[in-house]
């Protein structure tokens, strides 16, 4: 909803998502998937040579993107079993925004394009 509303004031966006299936559907202006575990969109804390690895891919994809809702597939692989790490990385409690975003996610893919506060 924020990259709608920056990108009908003039400034381009570009989301970093390990959920490019939800960017697609909620539609988001320019999409870098990557197979991250959750909280760690750019890679893992301290390893500066993979988060510089992605940002530069984020705009290089700002730079060359053509058409709008386009969707980059990092191919970098995670390091460890991506499957144990997202396990491992899941808390007791969802965070609250997932607490606010859990019941209005229909309603948010139907109302795709549309910006509303």
């Amino acid at each position: 909803m924020l990259a709608r509303f920056f990108e009908a004031q003039g400034f381009a966006t570009l989301l970093i998502t390990n959920m490019p299936y939800w960017a697609e559907k909620i539609g988001v202006p320019r999409t870098l998937a990557v197979e991250h575990p959750f909280g760690q969109p750019l890679g893992k804390p301290g390893d500066g040579q993979r988060q510089r690895q992605v940002l530069l891919q984020a705009l290089t994809l700002l730079e060359q993107a053509q058409q709008p809702g386009q969707i980059w597939q990092d191919e970098t692989p995670w390091e460890e079993d991506l499957e144990e790490a997202i396990r491992n990385w899941q808390p007791l409690r969802p965070s609250p925004i997932i607490r606010y975003l859990q019941p209005r996610i229909r309603d948010l893919i139907r109302h795709k394009g549309q910006f509303r506060v």
